[in-house]
């Protein structure tokens, strides 16, 4: 006998049910026996061949990581869908996940031809292994066993916040959670404030002010680093309590508030750390880098590092910006000198290697185009600003790079590539606006051996109270060992200066010079000029460099 709700199944997987209704089926299937053991009949036929008489294979250990990306990979937004026999495959799988069913006769699934082992069921439960915005760091931390399960809501207002997963790792605390109305729709304006606390009372997101951020896919995904507050897993508490609270959401005036107990002790016992000596490396440009330790947890790897800049490192640079403030609510330009390093923790290129030469992770500096970076398995996080402390060889600052897992023992080395350094430029082209449109202007500027083309003028009048804006073609040649230009600005006939703004993508010829290709924009201006003056500030040079230093993970 089938239970009467398991016939709305063909409607769900046909996507032929409300929003509301879908919700209240999946509630249903986490508590009725008959469903689950028919959805699990159903699984079973989802099996196009029988594979029984295979013995199960050996697979790597990042074998479940692929399977689940390739799997998660399968199911598209239900938005996107359509109704076909493979949708209606995928939106079964898609119930089987948010009931957090296991299908147990499925033994073996075929993906692009390989047998699967059993004991990737083991995961199917988790979100985390689901959700598309979800890393491959989230979802090695399920395999590792630091994924658990939430039953908790908080109902206000018509409005309920419901807690699906946790995931508590040395390096990061995640959430799965869903906000949504009575009718089940989800409600994407809310943003939940936290706070962890330890046993002592202390709020360890005191300092950064507590406001929760994420993103989501099927349902949303909040995340906080702890790398920015704990300096090792060592200096973790072992106990902490994490507090999600809000009292507007959508407008709506009410009481949200959610608690989760987290016991640390788990994840930081499955964190290993490599810690170095007196590790050094000093550049012939006066860059000193230390290297400090590299801690791999389950979710994530981080590199320590210390950069040590001498005196002479720092430049004096005029940049010409935007500033939004009371006087000035819709924006204006000011111009301002600035002290800055010619070297950062972050305009760096290097490569950590196993013993068969893979690149396991890869730095390179954040503000290179795709085309011309080197990144490998990098995780963006936040980091804390710090001042930097004075040391006898200059200035010392603290810097971590985070990537995706590293696991298991073995031997590894990190090689330093490139360093690169930021130099004054004062380069000087003028323009007549209306005759680019006749013909393109080009200008070399000798002291970088860059050259530049600007071409097809657009004057955008403004609106009302809203100014008006310049966009220009530019195309460029940049000079030897030049990869990129910062801090553009333009003047006009009447010796004001524009922050002006480019957005261009960057290759590489066949002598390794880096193109340019893209807009120049020049926002809120009053009138249409009739002389511009093109400069830019400063520009960024590659630095060939050569660094080992091979470690062991044990």
């Amino acid at each position: 006998m089938k239970c009467f709700m398991f016939n709305q199944l063909k409607l769900y997987v046909n996507d032929e049910l409300a929003p509301a209704e879908s919700k209240g089926l999946e509630q249903h299937v986490e508590n009725c026996p008959q469903c689950q053991k028919h959805l699990q009949e159903w699984g079973e036929g989802m099996q196009e061949v029988d594979f029984s008489d295979i013995p199960e294979a050996p697979v790597p250990d990042t074998f479940t990581d692929e399977v689940m990306d390739k799997l998660s990979d399968a199911v598209p937004p239900r938005s996107t869908r359509k109704h076909s026999s493979r949708t209606r495959r995928q939106r079964g799988w898609d119930i089987v996940k948010k009931t957090g069913l296991v299908v147990a006769g499925l033994t073996a699934l075929v993906v692009t031809g390989t047998v699967v082992s059993p004991t990737f069921a083991n995961y199917v439960h988790s979100l985390f292994q689901m959700e598309k915005d979800a890393d491959s760091g989230m979802k090695n931390a399920v395999n590792k066993g630091l994924v658990q399960k939430l039953e908790q809501k908080a109902t206000d207002q018509g409005i309920t916040v419901e807690l699906k997963e946790l995931l508590a790792d040395s390096m990061r605390i995640a959430v799965i959670y869903d906000v949504y109305d009575e009718s089940g729709k989800k409600i994407e304006d809310h943003n939940l404030n936290a706070k962890l606390i330890d046993q002592n009372g202390k709020d360890w997101f005191e300092d950064d002010g507590g406001d929760n951020w994420g993103s989501h896919g099927e349902f949303f995904i909040t995340e906080r680093y702890l790398n920015e507050i704990f300096k090792s897993p060592d200096t973790t508490p072992d106990q902490l309590t994490l507090h999600l609270e809000q009292t507007e959401i959508a407008g709506k005036t009410g009481k949200w508030s959610l608690e989760i107990p987290i016991d640390m002790k788990k994840a930081k016992e499955a964190t290993k750390t490599v810690v170095f000596q007196d590790t050094v490396f000093q550049s012939p440009q006066g860059l000193g880098i230390e290297l400090k330790n590299i801690e791999f947890s389950p979710s994530a790897t981080r590199v320590m590092l210390d950069t040590i800049s001498p005196k002479s490192a720092y430049l004096e640079v005029e940049r010409t910006s935007i500033l939004y403030d009371r006087k000035n609510p819709r924006g204006g330009h000011i111009t301002e000198k600035e002290r800055d390093s010619a070297f950062s923790g972050e305009n760096m290129m290097y490569e950590i290697t196993n013993e068969k030469g893979e690149v396991v992770a890869a730095w390179d500096m954040i503000s290179l185009d795709d085309e011309l970076d080197n990144k490998e398995n990098v995780l963006f996080t936040p980091r804390t600003e710090e001042e930097a402390e004075e040391g006898p060889k200059g200035d010392v600052l603290n810097w971590w790079h985070t990537f995706g897992p590293i696991q298991g023992e073995q031997k590894l080395k990190l090689e330093l590539k490139k360093i690169y350094e930021k130099k004054l430029a004062s380069p000087k082209f003028d323009l007549v606006p209306t005759e680019l449109e006749k013909k393109a202007a080009t200008f070399k500027d000798e002291t970088t051996g860059s050259t530049f083309t600007f071409s097809s003028f657009a004057w955008k009048p403004g609106n009302g109270e809203d100014l008006g804006e310049v966009v220009m073609t530019i195309e460029g040649t940049l000079g030897k060992g030049i990869v990129d230009n910062h801090d553009w600005f333009v003047k006009d006939e009447n010796g004001k200066n524009y922050a002006a703004s480019v957005s261009t993508e960057s290759t590489r010829d066949k002598d390794g010079r880096v193109q340019i290709k893209g807009e120049i924009s020049i926002p809120l201006l009053k009138q249409e000029p009739k002389k511009l003056t093109v400069s830019y500030a400063t520009y960024m040079v590659e630095h060939d460099v050569k660094w080992e230093v091979p470690f062991e993970v044990k």
